[in-house]
This record gives C-alpha cells, structure tokens and sequence, in this order.
C-alpha cells in the first residue's frame, strides 16, 4: 500500500510539473505586444501574427483636437498608444475609452515603442525621448541636441532612435546612453535591426549605413534622396535583404554587404516603409498612388491604386491581406492577390500607418483628428474627445 502511495505522489508531481512547463510558453507569447512599434518589430516587417479584419465595420473612433500622423501600438493587454502633433501621448482602452494621457513639450508625430515590462518609449519635438510606465507615469527623459521624429526601436535591453542632430542613439533601459553613432544628416528613419545586432540607419541625404551592435560602421551606400519625415524606414527581409524607399522615386533592394541587389522605380516619392509578407513578398506605396507587391526576384506581383498619394506603411495580417492608408482618406484593405476587400473612408487625409490588434481590429490615426478602431464586430460610433 506504502509503495502504491510513493508512486501516486511521483506520478501527480510530475504531471504538475509537465503542465506547468507546457503552460509557460502559453504565458510568454501571451504577454508579448501583438504590435509593438512601428513597423511590428524590429526589423520593420509590418507582418502580425492575427488574422486582419475582414468586413470595414466601425468599431469606434476616438477624437481629439489635432491631426493624428503618429502611427499606434498595440500592447499584450490590448492598450492603444499613438501621439499627436498636441504634444500629447494618448493611452486607449480596447473599448475606445480613455486610460490616461501623457503631456510632452512638443509635438509627436513619432510612433511609440513598448518594451517587454510595458514600458512606452516615445520622442518629441522638444528633443526628448521619454520613457512612461504603463500607468502613464514618467520614468525618465533623456535630451538629445535636436528634434526627434524618428520612431524608437526596443529590444530586450535597448533603445535605439535617431535624431536631427544628425545622431543615432542606443541607451539602456533605464535610459543611460550605451553609445551614438554621428550621421552626416538628419537621421527622421527609425533604424531596424537584424538578428546578430547589426543596425540599418537611413538618413536624409540618401545614405544607408550598416553599423555593428557595438556602433561601428560597417559600409554606407548612397541610395537616392533620402525622406524629411518619421513615416520612411528601412525593412529587413529573412535573408537580410534590406529594403528602402526614397524621395526618388525608387524602392531599392541591399544585400547584405551594401551593393545594389536590385530596385524598381515607381516614377513618384516612396515615403512609405515597406512591408514583407512571409513568402518575401514586398509591399509599398507610392506617391503615383499606386501600391505595389514585388517578389523577392523583383517581378511585379499586383499593383492597387489609390486616388491619390500614399505615405501610410501597409500592414500584413495571417493571410497575406494588406492594410494602407491614402490621402484620399480611405483605409485599404486588398487581399493576398491584389484585389479589394474593403476599404473604409475617413474624414481627412491618412499619413498614420495601420496597427493589427491580437483580434483582428486594425487601428489608424486620419488628419481629421480621429483614431480608428475597425473590426468585425460594432461597439459604438464614437468617443468623446478628452476633456482637457
């Protein structure tokens, strides 16, 4: 009987113990944001891991009392965080109501990052970078010698953002500067990272740098006119191809060493940053209007057209569908083949790039002061602006 217990006991310890380790990867991926930066992650993909939303329902909208360029993110408990040329970091609930908001020196028109603990990383135009704790409280700032539009990008343990006193910065977490790298120019890109630490710095004056994760340059490859703004990033492809457009009209394609793997030129400004689909796909915009999707050998795939210019980034869902603003003020959503799904129409122009919320819901900031919540099933058609 003695032996028959001992063996039971054995027997319940270890499937608790078996659970417990089946369950804790369950708990990580939980926690991690389903859009957690510009561009998803740190090499710039626009892939989500969720199925996009597949009817142009209005979930809400959220108003406040300036255009909104500032693209959002999406936190693991389903928090909105965008910016706003008000100076303002605004923090909404799933339900499109208020949590707090956050009161910075100048405007945001840069995206916000957010770490692993939920911290919110996010500059401004009062040369600040700020670090606010998910109950909307400043951790620390950190002053740089010029305005900062340039969107951070967060690792585990870093930050990385660029600046227009020409400079890269990477500081810890608790916002001590690790090192900086000095451009020759304005540096509005956010930098994306590759898996070994290398970073992709696009500048203004057209310059693409490689740098080691110590901040060493690697090469510089003059590509074309560089973007005056926040919206225009290098993306990494699986195979460390790197992708970027220009105010040349082009989308240009790196390899890995610097050299020229190939480019298309769409005849107007690409302000957009690309998108990559999991089967390599590149997806962007232009200012001709049109959306483009070229495989990794530089074939057309489709092309979409807008009424008119394009600077929003596209998104990717599960099923390859593709998510972009327009100025015509519409939010596009075109299937895997090119063709439409929806399309939903705002007020005013959109420069925001769309985020995908872990339930589909896609979010987007339009210059008619309004985010947008659209999803597969209705709440209500609109949130009180914040009360000041």
């Amino acid at each position: 009987m003695q032996t028959k217990n001992i063996t039971r006991l054995i027997l319940t310890i270890f499937g608790a113990f078996f659970i417990l380790l089946q369950d804790k990867p369950i708990r990580a991926e939980n926690t991690k944001a389903p859009w957690q930066m510009f561009r998803g992650d740190i090499r710039h993909t626009g892939q989500s891991a969720h199925k996009g939303a597949q009817t142009n329902t209005l979930k809400w909208s959220y108003k406040i009392d300036t255009r909104i360029t500032s693209s959002p993110s999406v936190a693991s408990d389903g928090t909105i965080y965008f910016g706003s040329v008000d100076g303002r970091l605004y923090a909404v609930n799933p339900d499109g109501t208020t949590k707090w908001v956050f009161q910075a020196g100048s405007e945001i028109t840069a995206s916000p990052a957010i770490g692993d603990d939920g911290t919110i990383y996010i500059g401004s135009r009062d040369k600040k970078m700020y670090a606010i704790a998910p109950d909307g409280k400043p951790k620390w700032t950190y002053t740089v010698g010029d305005i900062i539009l340039s969107s951070a990008t967060v690792t585990t343990d870093s930050i990385y953002f660029g600046s227009n006193d020409n400079t890269l910065y990477l500081l810890t977490l608790d916002g001590k500067l690790k090192w900086k790298f000095t451009a020759k120019s304005n540096i509005t890109a956010a930098p994306a990272l590759w898996t070994d630490g290398t970073v992709y710095l696009f500048e203004i004056s057209g310059a693409m740098r490689a740098l080691t994760s110590d901040g060493v340059e690697k090469w510089m490859k003059r590509v074309g006119t560089g973007v005056y703004d926040s919206y225009s990033s290098p993306s990494i492809g699986s195979d460390e191809t790197v992708y970027v457009g220009t105010d040349s009209g082009r989308l240009i394609a790196l390899k890995p060493d610097g050299t020229v793997k190939w480019y298309v030129n769409t005849g107007k400004a690409v302000h957009c940053s690309p998108a990559i689909a999991t089967d390599g796909t590149i997806v962007f915009g232009s200012y001709s209007g049109m959306v483009y999707a070229v495989t990794p050998d530089c074939k057309l795939k489709w092309s979409f057209k807008t009424n008119t210019w394009i600077a929003s980034s596209p998104a990717i869902d599960a099923d390859g569908a593709v998510y972009i603003g327009s100025s015509d003020g519409r939010l596009y959503a075109i299937n895997a083949d090119g063709t439409l799904k929806w399309s939903f129409q705002t007020k005013g122009e959109i420069e925001s790039s769309p985020a995908i919320g872990p339930d589909g819901t896609i979010y987007i900031g339009s210059n008619d002061c309004h985010l947008y919540a659209i999803g597969d099933t209705p709440q209500t058609t609109s949130v009180p602006m914040f009360e000041k």
